[in-house]
């Protein structure tokens, strides 16, 4: 799988080589985030004055961040009159943490057995419906959703990318992008944390703060956006997260809640003035520029729109010397399947292919498809009916076909991939041959695979999850989209 990865990697090297890169990589982002989650806590333990105090605080050292909310919190804002509350952390950016946070189902859950299609209707409808409410509440746009906890499933990341929205905590990364295109959603990945449990006291705090000190200038030379994850605001006074109450897939009803234990009150001043060291120490540095994902989402949302003859022939001849599915620079495989059938239409309809096209961004096949083609050899009509079939699947379903049809005969969006390309370099030198071989090949690209999908599988462990939580096909849904994973990049 390592040897995989670098193949991919010099792909993506070989591709790019030619193209227009700043030559001096600029100074990485960094964004301020918090999760603000706790309904549960009494409203008598002042636990929603901490959200407040920390956007106050911020404004106060002239620094900004994003404020990730659960839609039960806002709701339980809004319900208790705390209109401060709202319009300090408003100051800053506002993003959803998901619509219910840990009340069962999750979004995980919800999609353990959900197909396709019913799981991103279940997202669109869900969070669509937060994210619209969390914007009548504050005030200001919801251009971002992040993950909570093990809550996730890549019909949520395609949700939020039919509604304009970016995902961050995502597990989708490349080698060196931790901005990516993913289910043809930004992702985000890169983030810092470790500082919940510190704040309250000097002596917790002290080697927290050295260590991001040491860490923290290799983290802005490598990353393009880092979170610093400074906390969730409950955290920094509970001695246990709220959601406890929901822990092992069990919904507590609410008149059994148990307010988690909490620190003394007294010490939220230590916890202050350690913030507000660590927000100075942020600003004064000039390796970073503090932002927001807002501010993110308007800087990376570019996308290369056109495909060119070259790009295509490019992509094609370094698929087939490697016979590896990876992305480029500027195209995910998927963009690039639809780009080479639509060439090969073409070059059917006029006699030449194309000077370029206009890039079109599908999501990837929704069933495995098959490594091995069940038919060897095909006639050039038959491979130009198979491009048509895929172009107009695309156009019909947003996703890539995972099997096509000659006679009884399947053949897999791999091995389409590879025939397609093998055609398209014949077209290309003006030499189509009236037969081809159909060749085996891999069923999705596996650029970063093992570890995005390792990810994955990981969120089973979120203590609110039930212990039997099947993540198997939420793995494979993850796979088969990797079809649309490829780096972004900032204007």
């Amino acid at each position: 799988m390592y040897h995989r990865t670098l193949v991919a990697l010099t792909i993506i090297l070989a591709f790019s080589a030619g193209c227009s890169r700043p030559p001096k990589k600029p100074k990485a982002f960094l964004v301020v985030t918090f999760d603000v989650e706790d309904y549960i806590t009494p409203e008598s333990e002042r636990i929603d004055d901490i959200p407040k105090r920390l956007a106050e605080i911020m404004t106060d050292e002239g620094v900004t961040g994003t404020f990730f909310v659960i839609g039960e919190k806002a709701r339980s804002l809004e319900k208790r009159g705390r209109l401060d509350v709202i319009a300090a952390m408003a100051s800053h950016d506002i993003g959803s943490h998901t619509n219910f946070g840990s009340i069962h189902p999750t979004v995980t859950e919800e999609l353990e057995k959900a197909g396709w299609d019913e799981g991103m209707r279940r997202m669109q409808e869900q969070e669509s419906a937060g994210i619209g409410e969390l914007g009548r509440i504050f005030g200001v746009p919801m251009t971002t959703l992040a993950r909570h906890g093990g809550s996730y499933g890549p019909q949520l990341v395609a949700a939020l990318g039919r509604m304009k929205a970016g995902y961050q905590g995502s597990p989708a990364s490349l080698p060196g992008h931790d901005v990516v295109w993913f289910c043809n959603a930004l992702n985000f990945s890169a983030q810092y944390a470790g500082f919940d449990d510190a704040y309250y006291r000097n002596d917790l705090f002290e080697p927290v703060f050295k260590k991001l000190k040491a860490e923290f200038p290799k983290q802005a030379r490598t990353a393009d956006v880092l979170a610093l994850f400074a906390g969730h605001p409950t955290k920094i006074r509970a001695e246990e997260f709220w959601d406890l109450n929901f822990y092992d897939g069990k919904n507590t009803e609410p008149g059994d809640w148990r307010t988690p234990r909490l620190r003394p009150q007294e010490t939220m001043a230590t916890a202050q003035k350690n913030f507000r060291r660590m927000m100075r120490w942020l600003k004064s540095r000039d390796d970073i520029e503090i932002t927001t994902y807002r501010a993110l989402m308007d800087l990376y949302s570019g996308q290369k729109e056109i495909l060119a003859r070259e790009d295509l022939r490019t992509i094609a001849g370094v698929t087939l010397e490697t016979n590896v599915l990876a992305p480029t620079e500027d195209f995910s495989p998927a963009e690039v399947f639809a780009g080479l059938a639509r060439a090969i239409i073409g070059y059917q309809e006029k006699g030449t292919l194309p000077p370029s096209l206009e890039t079109v961004h599908p999501l990837g096949p929704l069933a495995m498809p098959p490594t091995r083609p069940e038919i060897a050899r095909l006639k050039l009509e038959n491979i130009y009916g198979l491009a048509r079939e895929a172009h107009e699947l695309i156009g019909r379903t947003g996703a890539l076909p995972a099997t096509l049809e000659v006679g009884n005969s399947r053949v897999g969006t791999g091995s389409l991939f590879a025939l397609f390309s093998t055609v398209y370099l014949d077209m290309e030198s003006g030499r189509p041959r009236p037969e081809y071989d159909v060749p085996a090949f891999e069923p999705y690209p596996r650029t970063n695979e093992a570890k995005i999908v390792g990810e994955v599988e990981g969120y089973k462990g979120w203590p609110v999850h039930r212990p039997d939580l099947d993540m198997s096909r939420i793995a494979e849904f993850t796979k088969l989209q990797l079809w649309t994973l490829k780096p972004a990049h900032r204007r």
